[in-house]
């Protein structure tokens, strides 16, 4: 008992060296500017997007209905549906946002997507947010009068080319890019875990460096 006690004794020293250590001492100076980069990058508007596409109709089923688009029929389709969400802790006006004919925030048709129709998706846009889409050169600007935190914009487009992919492009007053939201959850999950496994790694080193010591 008493062995257990100076063990579990010398276990907190080791950890409270540890933390007074140079070693520690950055750690510690390393998460203050991590946690307070993240309060200032959080404060303020932060858009991110997502994409995802199905087939609408496909010429390799045997279907019983068709798809007309303006008097024209199709028999292989594909919707892709996008949402442009506000994931930061501040509201954006659209009054904030970069005019047309500079950095609107608008939805980057590609050339070889041969889109068909789109459509402002109501069914998945937040209802306290007024908005529409207008076909600008092209590309498909998003008009909004605000965007609050956790709201989200969505839109559906039909296409003939599976393989198009589909971005959101812009910058606002606070907003200098807009990026996909599962890029960036990967980046966070990774460097969390990075980081995590790096403490972990220091901290065993030093208890045990220390308690070699000690056994000397």
């Amino acid at each position: 008992m008493k062995n257990l006690h100076k063990d579990w004794k010398e276990f907190l020293h080791a950890v409270w060296g540890f933390w007074t250590s140079p070693t520690g001492a950055f750690i510690l100076a390393v998460s203050g500017i991590a946690v307070g980069y993240y309060i200032f990058y959080i404060s303020r508007p932060i858009l991110k997007y997502q994409t995802e596409t199905v087939t609408f109709i496909s010429s390799r089923n045997d279907n019983d209905y068709k798809v007309n688009v303006r008097g024209k029929g199709y028999t292989d389709l594909y919707l892709t549906r996008i949402y442009l969400q506000n994931k930061g802790a501040a509201a954006l006006s659209g009054s904030d946002v970069s005019k047309i004919g500079h950095d609107p925030i608008r939805i980057v048709v590609p050339k070889d997507a041969k889109l068909v129709h789109y459509t402002l998706d109501k069914t998945a846009t937040s209802e306290a947010v007024s908005s529409r889409l207008r076909e600008v050169d092209g590309d498909l600007v998003i008009e909004f009068d605000f965007l609050n935190e956790d709201y989200q914009i969505a839109a559906s487009l039909l296409h003939e080319n599976p393989k198009a992919e589909f971005a959101v492009h812009g910058s606002a007053l606070g907003v200098n890019k807009i990026t996909r939201e599962w890029s960036d959850r990967q980046l966070k999950f990774w460097g969390l875990w990075g980081l995590g496994i790096l403490y972990l790694i220091l901290v065993a080193v030093y208890i045990y460096h220390h308690w070699r010591r000690s056994k000397k």
